[in-house]
């Protein structure tokens, strides 16, 4: 079987397709012929395989496919070969249909090509690796490239060549989901908020390294070692020598490693002879994972950030090799590691949370509402108000699906917004969604929730918990029913820790969102700005602030002069405290989000270990409100003389968590009033956040803290992060 033989005989499947192809499109009447390959494509061999003879595929394609375009609205052509300079059919190797479009493509000065595959596009990991690898939107060519070369098997690197002087678009789209955004490679994608694009990877390597004093300060080392490697065509993927030129490392496929190290040998006789050269040590059984993004360059703490997760697993780094473009970081780790460093470099580059840009069809969003008090009937009303703005400037319908508070669930599907409003109306009156009926208990309720929603067949489905129930047990529920969850409740996370877990493993599990920015400031961005420092490669050192805007208006009241128990129960008029107010001054709800964020930032803390002090006593302790408020005036003079004493000290009054490491306090403290915490009014928070950067200087976050508006629309903003990219 001879090279030409050959390639008659593979070429004939790809003929017979395009034919089948033509007459299957002419037999439902479209406009549509046949056009050979071997007349359009014209290669010769280089050192990427054969590549396109541009002058004579130009001309090919002007003088005999153009014409054809303006006759027909289709031509159809078999991809994989082509004839080379005589005239000889040839085949165009691996990724050869892909190529074949971009060559004609790029000569036709195309407004995109479009590869159809059988996947939805490039990933941010391999999905065996990473089961939350999501499609990357949009890649710079250059991006594309790197991937392709280190192992992700959908794109071949010379396929892109002929699109980038054209600046010419390439889509990675799925053939059976063409409704799919896919990915589109292009040379000026939108800024990201991700340095990090994706994560590819090489295995069966070996690690090869040409040790000796002798090399020290010698010219031409390495060129005599390329070359040696050259004349047996190993190709060699990545190369790191020590500034020392002490050693030279470089990357081989392991099936050509005993062939690399002989030859090597052989080129180094006499260096070897006269003790130059030590020795040449081969690594078998190696990966290189390649770290990949535009983003990187003069992003400070990637090459940092990738030690630290791998240290953290106790993954060792046998080699790294970076170029100054700061495009790509690729690193040699053992073979049996490689699915763990991928996993744990997907995790913290939180490349699970980058979003698929949506296609021009409305995104449906379905929402369930647990929790019916003022947050979620704010929500409800901010979500019903900006209906218009959702469909035309994000391309989304959010549609509330059912709400539900503890007299059960009612499923809204189908109601108008007048509708939705009218129940929101009875909510304010103080009835329950279903009137009189008998309160239900939580494990009744989260059957109710998997008979009448979970069940439904929408793939893009919310629970929504804006209460201040136990509700673990709902929430686990409907992650594992393939529901997202967004919490404004505590509770849940203020689990045993071991819980806590287990909702964010079923989560990634099962790819699911589980968001919970509004557990800890309300509608600031307290742990969105964590998320980016730590992205960032920044280190976390200590948290202070006041969390709670209830307690900071109860400070401001105390400040002007109002008694303690006057002060919690303008409070609750307010709506600022829990619906029971004990969950706000016995602490338990700063302390629950000082849980949240000490869990966030790594710490395996339960809630017992925090130390807390409450602003009132076991003897005032009182299930009924009212009954809990009106006995709290016993402590008005207690509290009136710390405000006196603080007030000498040009002090005022804060309840204060602090997160240090693994210790978390929360309490009464007395702060300097000129610092940033005295100078608090009202219910805003604020977190002084410092890391080894703002070490000196802390960062600080502040704003309101308390209040249905500003909460319900830390929730709205965590719905859109999950459904909008």
């Amino acid at each position: 079987a001879t090279p030409r033989a050959r390639a008659t005989v593979l070429s004939r499947g790809e003929r017979l397709m395009a034919h089948l192809l033509v007459e299957t499109l002419t037999d439902r009447g479209a406009s549509v012929t046949y056009k050979d390959a071997k007349e359009l494509i014209k290669v010769d061999e280089g050192s990427l395989g054969m590549m396109p003879i541009d002058t004579a595929c130009r001309g090919a394609i002007k003088e005999q496919l153009v014409p054809l375009l303006e006759e027909v609205k289709s031509v159809v052509i078999p991809g994989f070969f082509g004839e080379d300079r005589h005239g000889h059919l040839v085949t165009l190797g691996r990724g050869g249909s892909d190529f074949s479009a971009t060559i004609l493509g790029s000569h036709l000065e195309a407004e995109s090509v479009t590869l159809f595959k059988d996947v939805e596009g490039l990933m941010t990991a391999d999905p065996e690796h990473v089961p939350s690898a999501r499609v990357v939107p949009e890649l710079h060519y250059r991006e594309a490239a790197e991937l392709a070369y280190y192992g992700a098997n959908v794109l071949h690197p010379r396929t892109i060549i002929p699109l980038v002087d054209k600046e010419i678009p390439l889509y990675i789209k799925n053939t059976f989901k063409v409704e799919l955004s896919g990915t589109c490679i292009h040379g000026a994608p939108r800024p990201s908020a991700y340095p990090v694009k994706a994560l590819t990877a090489i295995g069966r390597q070996s690690l090869i390294a040409l040790e000796g004093k002798g090399m020290m300060g010698v010219p031409g080392m390495a060129a005599r070692t390329f070359e040696a490697l050259a004349r047996a065509n190993i190709s060699v993927s990545m190369i790191t020598q020590a500034s020392s030129e002490a050693s030279i490392c470089l990357i081989v496929p392991e099936e050509q490693s005993q062939l690399a190290k002989q030859r090597l040998q052989e080129a180094f006789r006499y260096e070897f002879e006269h003790k130059l050269v030590d020795r040449v040590n081969v690594c078998k059984s190696m990966s290189v994972l390649a770290i990949v993004g535009l983003g990187m360059s003069g992003t400070p703490g990637i090459a940092s950030k990738v030690f630290s997760t791998l240290a953290k697993r106790n993954i060792n780094v046998a080699a790294i090799a970076q170029g100054s473009s700061e495009l790509n970081i690729s690193i040699v780790v053992e073979e049996k590691n490689l699915a763990l460093a991928t996993a744990a470099l997907h995790k913290d580059f939180c490349l699970s949370e980058i979003q698929s840009f949506h296609s021009g069809k409305l995104l449906q969003t379905s929402l369930d509402i647990f929790g019916i008090g003022q947050i979620g009937r704010t929500l409800v009303k901010q979500i019903i108000s900006q209906k218009d703005y959702f469909r035309q400037k994000l391309n989304l319908e959010l549609t509330i699906q059912g709400v539900a508070d503890r007299s059960g669930y009612l499923s809204t599907e189908g109601w108008s917004g007048d509708q939705l409003e009218t129940q929101l109306k009875k909510k304010e009156s103080g009835l329950k969604l279903h009137g009189s009926k008998v309160i239900v208990d939580l494990p009744t309720l989260t059957e109710q929730f998997c008979a009448q929603s979970f069940q439904t067949s929408d793939d893009n489905r919310f629970l929504v918990d804006v209460t201040a129930e136990e509700s673990y047990d709902l929430i686990l529920r409907a992650l594992n029913e393939q529901v997202s969850v967004v919490l404004a409740n505590k509770k849940p996370l203020a689990v045993s820790y071991d819980r806590y877990q287990t909702l964010f493993e079923v989560a990634r599990s099962k790819d699911l969102h589980l968001r919970y920015e509004a557990t800890v400031g309300a509608g600031l961005p307290v742990l969105d700005t964590l998320r980016k420092l730590h992205d960032a490669g920044d280190e976390i050192l200590s948290i202070v602030g006041c969390f709670s805007g209830t307690l900071g208006f109860l400070m401001t009241c105390l400040e002007d002069g109002d008694s303690f128990s006057d002060a919690v129960i303008k409070a609750y008029q307010l709506g600022y405290t829990e619906p029971d107010p004990r969950d706000d001054l016995s602490g338990m709800d700063v302390a629950r989000k000082a849980l949240i964020l000490a869990r966030t930032l790594g710490q395996r803390l339960d809630l017992d270990a925090i130390e807390l002090q409450p602003l009132y006593t076991k003897e005032l302790d009182h299930a009924d409100p009212q009954q809990f408020m009106s006995g709290l005036s016993q402590l008005d003079e207690d509290i009136l003389d710390q405000i006196d004493r603080a007030r000498s000290q040009r002090q005022v009054l804060r309840y204060v968590a602090r997160i240090d490491g693994s210790f978390v306090k929360v309490g009464i403290e007395a702060v300097d009033k000129e610092s940033p915490l005295g100078q608090l009014r009202g219910t805003d928070n604020q977190v002084n956040i410092r890391t080894r950067r703002y070490d000196s200087n802390p960062l600080i976050v502040t704003g309101p803290g308390a209040g249905a508006q500003v909460t319900a629309a830390g929730v709205l903003n965590d719905i859109l992060a999950m459904t909008v990219s």
